[in-house]
């Protein structure tokens, strides 16, 4: 149940970033948009989300998730224009549009969503350094001051 919430944050995302794209500008089909935003999401949201983000940097997640949105719009661009898109400068645009909402729900992710006992490698140790102090402003040396 914890899982509905942010998996519909992350399709109604994907969906409105790629209509703007796909829909808007290239002219590709609401059920093509709407099955490409279904398909990514699910798959970016366990595998990514919830399978590597909680143990790996974020700056990773972010790689594979423009990986995987490349290569599926790339895909289904290719399943669902008729009428012969560009598909690699598409596809690069719009994954590159869709790593930037990833970035801020990778944020929202770590904030409210995953549990807190899984430790995050990406954050940095807070050392504690402590110093000695005294109250003595000329150590002895053994030789007598006058």
């Amino acid at each position: 149940m914890q899982n509905i919430k942010p998996l519909l944050i992350k399709i109604a995302g994907h969906f409105i970033f790629l209509y703007l794209v796909l829909g808007f500008i290239y002219g590709m089909s609401f059920f093509g948009v709407l099955f490409t935003a279904l398909l990514l999401s699910v798959i970016s949201y366990f595998l990514a989300d919830l399978g590597l983000l909680p143990r790996t940097a974020d700056w990773f997640v972010l790689i594979l998730d423009f990986g995987l949105a490349f290569s599926v719009i790339w895909g289904m661009t290719r399943f669902f224009s008729h009428n012969h898109l560009p598909g690699l400068q598409v596809s690069i645009g719009t994954a590159v549009v869709i790593s930037v909402f990833e970035h801020f729900y990778h944020q929202y992710l770590t904030d409210y969503v995953l549990q807190k006992g899984v430790p995050r490698r990406s954050k940095a140790q807070t050392l504690r350094y402590g110093t000695e102090t005294a109250e003595e402003i000329r150590p002895e040396t053994g030789k007598k001051q006058q």
